[in-house]
């Protein structure tokens, strides 16, 4: 395993959140659930340290894309800490990557993942409405 993930793995540990592990090729998956919205990470490069994250935010009805899509544009202009798109299966992704200095590895990816999740959280009644409206 490499060395970030392990240490973002650790930090999670301490603080009792749980989450799955895999090793992929050239890296580590390591996946976690925030309601309800699978988060992926990954780690791979030099001791892990090229760190992207992943939330499959919601599914879009194929008539719902288009609107999806402007949203997810909007959405790209007013935050600068994520990207917001739908990916081939239509889902709405909400992304951020980064590199990460192994002597706080373990700290920042957390604090990526934390602000990720907010920026969600306020992408939500937009993205929603694109979808369902």
């Amino acid at each position: 395993m490499n060395t970030c993930a392990e240490l973002f793995i650790n930090n999670l540990k301490s603080k009792d959140l749980g989450c799955d592990v895999r090793e992929i090729e050239d890296g580590v998956l390591v996946h976690l659930s925030y309601d309800n919205k699978p988060i992926n990470m990954i780690f791979k490069g030099d001791n892990g340290s090229y760190f992207s994250l992943y939330i499959t935010f919601e599914n879009v009805p194929q008539e719902k894309v288009v609107d999806a899509i402007i949203a997810c544009n909007e959405l790209n202009t007013a935050y600068k800490w994520a990207k917001f798109y739908v990916d081939k299966d239509n889902d709405i992704m909400v992304q951020d990557d980064a590199i990460l200095s192994v002597a706080t590895a373990a700290e920042e990816a957390f604090e990526i993942l934390l602000r990720v999740i907010d920026i969600a959280k306020d992408a939500k009644q937009p993205l929603m409405k694109a979808i369902y409206a």
